[in-house]
């Protein structure tokens, strides 16, 4: 059992006094199921998830040495979801939280709260960005004119990809809404493919794993490498519209060191027209 899960049987005797915030019971139940290790269920049939078609473009943008590293290891990194920047990732939101502690029992929503917020610790993370075209936002997001590069895939290539990991993954397109909004948190998936709305402009895809485990070294790490296939995975290459030339050519040279056949393209989108 995972430190801060209310039992099951103190839920049972607890269920009158949440009656009158119905969604604190589901969620209860349902963290209960995945910190528990029940009814690991395959993405593809996730009911709470939203996975995209197998045939949408995703982008996944990232600087020089990271897309160096990609190729060097033919792998993809999943980020525990506690390391990233945004720190409202796969938690309450403030509506949600105000809620608890109005409706719960100060005991049981210590615990509820803690629960979830400890659950980060358990959700490895690979962002996507989904978009037949490349995006101006998140090439100035991810730096200008420092040595970045988007490459190119579909829902269908991840899936493939990390076909092989012995464990569950699941991919869902991120869902954004006002953070002062309670739409009610079932398990700890759904809070972790949630966002505020400003970071609509990501459109993010995220392929997650949720890994609980009682080693603590296990629990230390900071995330996971799935090795892939890269030359099955990504279909082209593109340079950041405010790389210098010799940048491309350098990932040219990369791709055919490492035998990739991809295009390597220059973006264009900031190029006056003739």
């Amino acid at each position: 059992m995972v430190s801060g899960v209310v039992p099951s049987s103190r839920l049972r005797g607890s269920q009158k006094r949440f009656s009158s915030y119905p969604f604190i019971i589901r969620t209860c139940k349902n963290l209960l199921s995945y910190c528990c290790g029940r009814g690991s269920v395959p993405y593809e049939s996730h009911a709470d998830l939203r996975t995209p078609p197998n045939k949408t473009v995703l982008w996944r943008y990232m600087d020089f040495a990271k897309f160096l590293e990609m190729i060097e290891s033919q792998s993809l990194w999943f980020s525990r979801i506690d390391q990233l920047e945004d720190p409202l990732k796969g938690t309450h939101t403030d509506a949600e939280l105000a809620g608890i502690r109005k409706h719960v029992e100060k005991r049981f929503a210590r615990r509820l709260i803690r629960l979830v917020r400890s659950s980060r610790r358990e959700v490895y993370v690979n962002c996507w960005r989904s978009g037949s075209t490349e995006s101006l936002a998140m090439w100035d997001l991810y730096g200008k004119g420092s040595g970045i590069i988007a490459v190119k895939s579909t829902v269908g290539r991840l899936k493939e990809a990390v076909a092989t990991y012995e464990k569950s993954i699941f991919i869902s397109k991120s869902r954004y809404f006002d953070w002062n909004d309670a739409p009610g948190l079932d398990n700890v998936l759904v809070a972790c493919s949630r966002k505020d709305l400003s970071y609509q402009h990501e459109s993010e895809v995220r392929a997650m794993i949720f890994e609980v485990s009682s080693n603590h070294a296990a629990r230390r790490r900071l995330g996971l490498r799935l090795p892939v296939d890269i030359e099955k995975l990504i279909t082209e290459v593109m340079v950041g519209q405010r790389e210098q030339r010799w940048v491309v050519q350098l990932v040219e040279q990369v791709m055919k060191r490492y035998k990739l056949p991809q295009q390597v393209l220059a973006s264009n989108r900031l190029t006056p027209r003739r």
